[in-house]
């Protein structure tokens, strides 16, 4: 057990500051009128997780340490639903009805295709 809560916790800090990175990055070029990083990030990791999920699950040897790492811990550290919940919230308090619908649609529609994406990449590579 604890050297599962020691995978998750590194990898999630990995993860995390991934996630700052990037995010400072976007902020930095495109301003804070659109959450582009959070969006972006949670559309990356949604195809990255069913991707890493995939591998996991039709490859020998890919241990169930692997996952855990890759999966609760990079992956749940650099994607952020409590993000994406506060910049929507932002966006409906700015009255920003438009921005805000396209920012949630584009979000979970984009992120459950990318979520195919990564599955559907392991298996074409599978053939």
């Amino acid at each position: 057990m604890l050297r599962s809560i020691l995978l998750a916790c590194l990898g999630g800090a990995i993860g995390s500051g991934t996630r700052v990175l990037i995010t400072t990055l976007v902020l930095n070029r495109f301003g804070p009128a659109f959450p582009y990083a959070t969006m972006g990030i949670n559309i990356v990791g949604s195809f990255f997780i069913g991707f890493v999920i995939e591998l996991a699950r039709t490859r020998e040897g890919f241990s169930p340490d692997a996952r855990l790492f890759l999966t609760a811990g990079i992956l749940g550290g650099f994607t952020t639903f409590s993000a994406f919940s506060y910049d929507a919230l932002t966006l409906m308090g700015n009255r920003e009805t438009v921005l805000t619908l396209v920012y949630v649609i584009g979000s979970v529609v984009l992120g459950i295709l990318a979520a195919h994406g990564g599955v559907s990449l392991i298996r074409a590579m599978a053939r």
